[in-house]
């Protein structure tokens, strides 16, 4: 069975780990990446999607298997504790809500 997997935070290092790992899976046919910018990994079951993760409500989200979110950031990169809670509980939160959309689940496209 092939499954589908969508990835938040490639970018990032725990993100590229896991990107490489769900690469490296032949359960996997298709992954689809949720980035700020795209990674320079190429391979045949990379999908990557530059979005705006202030607004993944707006986005159309393939249909996918499994969800994984990688999205996180330090005080200091982020600048202050309100742009931190923003990158690590609000667009986490928003990414959860959106990847778990009952028409998005249990079905690849």
């Amino acid at each position: 069975m092939s499954r589908t997997a969508l990835l938040a935070g490639a970018s990032g290092l725990v993100g590229g780990h896991v990107l490489q790992l769900l690469l490296a899976d032949s359960a996997y046919a298709r992954v689809v990446t949720l980035v700020r910018r795209q990674v320079e990994t190429r391979h045949p079951k990379l999908e990557q999607r530059v979005v705006d993760f202030g607004a993944l409500d707006a986005i159309d989200l393939p249909a996918v298997d499994d969800a994984f979110c990688c999205l996180g950031t330090t005080i200091k990169t982020a600048g202050s504790q309100q742009a931190f809670r923003k990158v690590d509980y609000d667009y986490a939160l928003a990414f959860a809500r959106a990847a778990s959309a009952p028409a998005r689940s249990n079905s690849c496209s």
